[in-house]
């Protein structure tokens, strides 16, 4: 495989060759008994991080194979490389992306689910892209059902904020929350309340809560920004679902 393909693989424009001592850095990341560490950061551009990853796809690519993901899954899953470095840059989301080449997250269809079960099930993730749809979720649902074998699933998120389903309830994110039962309501919180604002508007909260910098369109983003600009904080509910 070239470095041409690989960057294609992961969706980002080849450049440099990737600097090797960085890619055994990630290598030894990848191959590790245990998943990286949260707080993991690697001192370099987001660039040469992100080239460095798809030098790795090869080996990505029969690990997941090794353990039993399919392979188009393992191609959809190694999509997010390049997606999470365009939108925030690979070297903010560094243990999450070295999640993606060992496989221990995955891509089915429109959702990204966790191989490995938690206190409360296989945890799901959303992906930025594009519409969450009750078919396509249904459709993921039952894929990753298959897959790792999940009778229940959870998601931790701003999501689940109660607020989108008093405010907007007929959109697809209020129905995806209202498949959840919830757990823990969470705390509001300035934590939470970054995380909206970074994946609703891709910028930090401060700008959000700023009218002269962000000017919100949709319903969702003037939900978010008057809840922000009123001086409350989001919320990032746990909640479970069972698979029929």
């Amino acid at each position: 495989m070239t470095d041409h393909d690989a960057a294609a693989i992961v969706g980002i424009e080849p450049a440099a060759e990737a600097d090797l001592l960085l890619v055994a850095v990630l290598r030894e990341l990848v191959h590790a008994a245990r998943e990286p560490a949260e707080d993991l950061v690697i001192s370099a551009a987001g660039d040469e991080i992100a080239m460095a990853m798809a030098a790795l796809v090869p080996e990505a690519m029969a690990r997941q194979r090794g353990i039993g993901i399919p392979e188009a899954v393992t191609l959809a899953t190694l999509r997010d490389i390049g997606r999470k470095h365009r939108l925030y840059g690979a070297e903010t989301v560094v243990p999450w992306l070295v999640g993606i080449l060992r496989g221990d997250v995955i891509q089915v269809g429109r959702l990204q689910v966790e191989r490995r079960a938690g206190a409360h099930g296989h945890a799901l993730h959303i992906p930025e892209s594009g519409a969450l749809s009750p078919a396509l979720v249904d459709d993921s649902l039952h894929r990753a059902a298959a897959i790792t074998g999940a009778k229940t699933f959870s998601c931790e998120s701003w999501l689940l904020d109660p607020r989108i389903g008093s405010a907007i309830p007929a959109s697809n994110i209020a129905g995806f929350a209202a498949r959840f039962c919830i757990l823990d309501p969470g705390a509001a919180s300035a934590e939470a309340s970054a995380a909206v604002a970074k994946f609703v508007f891709r910028r930090s909260l401060s700008e959000v809560r700023d009218p002269a910098v962000v000017v919100p369109r949709s319903s969702l983003e003037r939900l978010v920004a008057s809840t922000l600009r009123g001086g409350e904080e989001w919320t990032s509910p746990l909640g479970v679902l069972t698979t029929p």
